[in-house]
């Protein structure tokens, strides 16, 4: 037979309750930090995205205007003027929507498309709170290829009498993303 002592102590298996509560809090507070981290990586990749983009626009645009000087054609880079920059791609990116006279009926957040009547190509942002643009359009950046030229009259648009050197891919307003995802056009 055996004997209980009263001064042992037994054994509990698991957790007690305020053990679990720890647990729980550090549990919390890690998934919180890796929510946030996890948000800013989005951010910083969908910046990059765009940013990459409008790099491979830009190079298109750099080809066609060595192709014309090549040719020695440079007046008739004017043609590009108000045109739709992705059509100097050999393929146009996947999220592209294509071309519409405004704004195309509920586009999906991370996509492009040129607005006919405004010349503009356009992103609309899918992380708009990180996102700021001067246009007064929350979540959207637009673009136009605008002429780099001599300003001959000094009137400060470029029309006939000036002399046209080349084109450029240019935001139509300034914007930046917020937070840790910085943007060269700050």
């Amino acid at each position: 037979m055996q004997t209980r002592h009263p001064n042992r102590i037994s054994h509990q298996n698991g957790f007690s309750l305020l053990e679990l509560v720890i647990v729980i809090i550090i549990i919390s507070t890690l998934l919180g930090f890796a929510i946030d981290k996890l948000l800013k990586l989005q951010v910083q990749a969908e910046r990059s995205s765009m940013e990459s983009i409008i790099g491979t626009l830009q190079s298109a645009i750099a080809l066609t205007i060595s192709e014309h000087i090549a040719k020695d054609k440079i007046p008739e880079l004017k043609k590009y003027l108000n045109s739709n920059p992705m059509t100097l791609l050999a393929n146009s990116p996947v999220n592209y929507l294509g071309d519409f006279e405004g704004r195309p009926e509920n586009p999906e957040p991370a996509s492009w498309w040129y607005e006919q009547n405004s010349h503009s190509l356009v992103y609309f942002v899918l992380n708009q709170e990180h996102f700021v643009s001067q246009t007064g359009e929350k979540g959207y950046a637009k673009f136009k290829i605008v002429a780099v030229y001599d300003d001959n009259n000094t009137n400060g648009r470029f029309d006939r009498r000036d002399t046209l050197k080349g084109l450029r891919l240019s935001p139509v307003a300034k914007y930046h993303w917020s937070k840790d995802a910085k943007s060269k056009n700050d």
